[in-house]
């Protein structure tokens, strides 16, 4: 244990964590001449919403934070520099300040949070993957955001050094963010929030929205019938496991295609997998596309899959829905929340390849079966706007301010 500990001190006196915690800083003073009556938030996330790799932290952040700052609120976002972006621009009414590159962000976001932070009334931290540690170098209100946390499975992800050092910043969120104000965006979250150790008091839950407009049925279902995977093409995501059960899905259902929409590094591992296992002509990657091609393709698809190992609720799940589409989602924190078991989707089990494909076939030749959960799962879905989220998010940032 003490070996541990040690570990985690080291790894955080890179940072220059742990001299701030010991020390503390100072609050410079304020100059309230001209000052907005405003409340100033300062939001910390690696991406922001023009970031290339910008998923669904990303998405979550960008569509209720704007509506804060539309309202009582003005919201400044910090994130890493990337190439043809500008320093800094206004993107839909919220300032936004991009330094440093994104091996270095963590450092980078620290060390601006600690110098600019009398300039905000509340800091909203991004708890993803690496700390920023923000409880050890300023004073003002926080509020941190938890979409996940991979624990374990991060060791499936990366190579070990850096899994070590994501799953010792995890084990250091108990020791340096005890009494602080938590945001999960589910329920499976809050929980895992409470087993790193910080009591449930702290832990508000805002589920992410959705723009019930936008999203519809723009296709009519493809013939034969195509199942379809959207995201990030990483190995925890796990598209693997829906290309490795293509032969006997295609045993099941004759001429189904899985289509394939996103990019990512393990896209060259995925391709190979197909050619070994001999389905090319049943399995189309079309690499990244639009949010209208993305609508298309969840309106044509039967069925939408979602195999991720580890997610904090599943949106695409729900762009699904609304798109006439149901999910079959891995039974796993975060999707069972965004997931209605036999009302408004189908979950399975990762370690129970045949059951997923028998569970597949039944549901698309039982066509009334089909149509009632679609309706069911579009009915929850207009539910979820981004509007009645961020509504909910002005309460919690009020209470986290008081």
């Amino acid at each position: 244990m003490k070996s541990t500990n040690k570990d985690m001190m080291d790894s955080l006196f890179f940072w220059g964590v742990a001299k701030r915690y010991k020390y503390g800083v100072g609050v410079a003073a304020v100059d309230w001449n001209g000052v907005s009556e405003k409340k100033k938030i300062l939001l910390i996330n690696w991406r922001d919403i023009k970031t290339p790799e910008a998923g669904g932290a990303e998405l979550y952040f960008h569509e209720i934070f704007k509506r804060i700052n539309a309202r009582n609120y003005e919201v400044t976002v910090l994130s890493h520099s990337v190439n043809g972006l500008p320093d800094e621009e206004v993107v839909d009414g919220m300032r936004t300040i991009r330094t440093g590159n994104k091996f270095l962000f963590n450092y980078t976001a620290h060390r601006y949070a600690r110098k600019h932070q009398h300039e905000y009334d509340l800091i909203v931290e991004d708890l993803n993957k690496i700390p920023f540690f923000t409880p050890c170098n300023t004073k003002v209100k926080r509020l941190h955001m938890v979409m996940h946390f991979f624990r374990k499975s991060i060791f499936r992800e990366t190579f070990f050094p850096m899994a070590l050092y994501v799953y010792l910043m995890e084990r250091a969120v108990a020791l340096f963010y005890k009494g602080e104000n938590f945001l999960a965006i589910s329920q499976s979250t809050a929980d895992e929030i409470v087993d790193m150790g910080i009591k449930a008091k702290w832990i508000e839950v805002v589920e992410p929205g959705i723009d019930t407009e936008y999203f519809h049925p723009t296709e009519k279902k493809a013939d034969p019938p195509v199942i379809s995977y959207v995201g990030r093409l990483m190995k925890y995501k796990n598209a693997q496991f829906v290309i490795n059960a293509m032969p006997r899905l295609r045993e099941l259902v004759p001429g189904i295609v899985l289509e394939v929409a996103g990019g990512g590094d393990y896209r060259g591992e995925l391709e190979k997998l197909v050619d070994k296992l001999g389905v090319r002509d049943s399995v189309k990657f079309l690499g990244r596309v639009s949010e209208d091609e993305k609508r298309d393709l969840l309106s044509r698809s039967s069925l939408f899959i979602n195999p991720s190992f580890k997610e904090g609720w599943g949106i695409n799940n729900i762009e699904a829905n609304l798109c006439g589409t149901i999910s079959m989602s891995n039974n796993v924190a975060g999707l069972k929340d965004s997931v209605v078991d036999g009302v408004t989707g189908l979950l399975y089990e990762n370690d129970d390849p045949e059951g997923f494909c028998e569970k597949a076939a039944a549901v698309l030749h039982d066509k009334d079966r089909l149509s009632e959960l679609e309706r069911n799962a579009r009915e929850r879905a207009l539910t979820m706007s981004w509007d009645a989220m961020a509504e909910k998010m002005e309460k919690v940032i009020e209470k986290a301010l008081n």
